[in-house]
């Protein structure tokens, strides 16, 4: 009977010590939807003053997988709603743009219908790490499109902008924020592993395996990040901190929620009028499967 003890607790040890191989197994033909909805309170010390932001955007994306290969799963994207505030409490609401807007006169809102259900191609490795995107202009021409901006200087003096937010290059650096969080070798609870985020929002992420069943498991996360946002009349540039937490699907490795938090600080520095302007971000974005 002692011997049989000791066999099960040894069992049970080697259970709870297995290596697990944490990886996207999806199948082609899968389709899920993600809603991320990013919340930023921005504040600006101006002489003296703080001026308060507040943003919000929602978005709601569906994915299909077109394609499995051994290392990669080749995705296909399409926004189906876009919706962004801005709002102050000195300024009052300072743009309400949604696809769902029917007003015709409401540009920016228009634009964003021009990004719906175009579809943006995503080739990822089974960690999350996305290796190509293409389809960014063709959103982005969708977008003039949309709105009827059909004069070549305009598009032109207004095109990269619009590649910052929604380019094949800014597509990829976003979407890893939500996929890229997988070790590349197999894991026990309480490993910890790392990566990095690249883009206007450079993250180094040092991820720890917090729980694992056969159902599900949960992964949480610490970043040191510096956010960056420069163009020829504003350079911002913040250091901070992002906390995430991740409850997945053990068996498909598809994330169930994310939430991430941040609080960033440092400067924006308005170039024409040579103003340096203390600047505070704290952001809450949430990213959840619907189906």
């Amino acid at each position: 009977m002692k011997a049989l003890t000791i066999l099960l607790i040894f069992l049970s040890s080697l259970s709870l010590t297995a290596q697990k191989v944490l990886q996207y197994n999806l199948k082609t033909d899968d389709t899920f939807r993600v809603e991320q909805q990013a919340k930023q309170h921005i504040t600006q010390d101006i002489n003296g003053v703080d001026q308060i932001i507040n943003n919000h955007l929602k978005s709601v994306m569906q994915f299909k997988v077109v394609k499995v290969e051994q290392d990669v799963i080749v995705l296909e994207m399409t926004f189906q709603h876009l919706k962004m505030t801005m709002s102050s409490p000195e300024l009052g609401e300072l743009l309400n743009a949604d696809t769902a807007n029917e007003d015709d006169a409401d540009l920016t809102s228009k634009m964003f219908k021009g990004t719906l259900n175009i579809p943006v191609t995503m080739i990822m490795e089974r960690t999350g790490k996305i290796q190509s995107i293409s389809g960014g202009e063709e959103l982005i021409a969708s977008m003039f499109k949309a709105a009827n901006i059909i004069d070549g200087a305009t598009i032109e003096a207004n095109k990269a902008q619009f590649e910052k937010q929604f380019g094949s290059e800014a597509l990829s650096n976003s979407f890893e924020q939500m996929t890229y969080f997988l070790p590349a070798k197999a894991v026990t609870i309480n490993d910890t592993w790392e990566n990095v985020y690249q883009g206007d929002l450079r993250a180094k992420n040092k991820w720890t395996l917090s729980t694992y069943t056969e159902d599900a498991y949960t992964v949480s996360g610490n970043a040191d990040v510096t956010m960056s946002n420069i163009d020829e009349n504003v350079t911002m540039v913040l250091t901070g901190t992002q906390k995430t937490t991740i409850n997945a699907n053990s068996k498909t490795g598809l994330f169930k929620e994310i939430t991430v938090e941040g609080i960033y600080i440092g400067d924006t520095q308005v170039n024409a009028q040579n103003m340096t302007i203390p600047t505070e971000i704290t952001s809450t974005i949430t990213y959840k499967i619907l189906n």
